[in-house]
């Protein structure tokens, strides 16, 4: 007698867990999370995915997986670099430099400091907005530059020695559509 109430109950488990996946299908798309948001967050800080951060310590390890346990995949050695987050777990952030390269570092190690990385050639920095202004410095490809503001198409710029604005488009660390003030 008891194995019948089990395979009952294994019955009616299935069927409910099919008539919850079928009405999901029914339902609008507002309703239902996609893959993608899923994996954006997971009880992490709270802050907006995608963003950008950069590296706090001179030395850093970007792993293969979110956990301690995972290989090292990768070493970074300069602070101020600037990683974009893709996604979090925890503590951990999965991020991607210039480059490319992906993997999880531990929240920790990164900061909320703006940092700007020129990925292309040289750069000129410019006294003002525009390209009219005069020419303050030119800033070598890989050179890091501390992001004040990019309210549209420039971004002020600082380093310990000079101050100015650099098209967006030399530069990586900001978001396609984000203003920074």
């Amino acid at each position: 007698m008891k194995k019948k109430y089990q395979k009952a109950g294994l019955f009616l488990i299935r069927f409910s867990l099919l008539t919850v996946l079928g009405y999901g299908a029914l339902l609008p798309a507002p309703f239902m999370a996609t893959a993608q948001e899923a994996k954006l967050t997971v009880r992490g800080s709270g802050l907006p995915v995608p963003r950008f951060v950069s590296l706090k310590f001179n030395e850093a390890n970007l792993r293969a997986g979110p956990g301690s346990e995972y290989p090292v995949l990768w070493q970074y050695r300069q602070a101020g670099l600037p990683l974009l987050v893709d996604a979090e777990f925890g503590v951990w952030r999965k991020v991607r430099d210039a480059d490319g390269t992906t993997g999880w570092m531990h929240g920790a190690g990164l900061s909320l400091r703006r940092m700007a990385f020129i990925h292309e050639g040289m750069a000129k920095i410019y006294q003002r907005d525009n390209s009219d202004s005069g020419v303050v410095a030119v800033a070598e490809k890989n050179a890091l530059l501390e992001l004040e503001s990019c309210p549209k198409n420039w971004c002020r710029v600082t380093t310990d020695t000079v101050k100015g604005w650099v098209k967006r488009t030399a530069i990586w660390g900001v978001l396609k559509d984000e203003s920074l003030k």
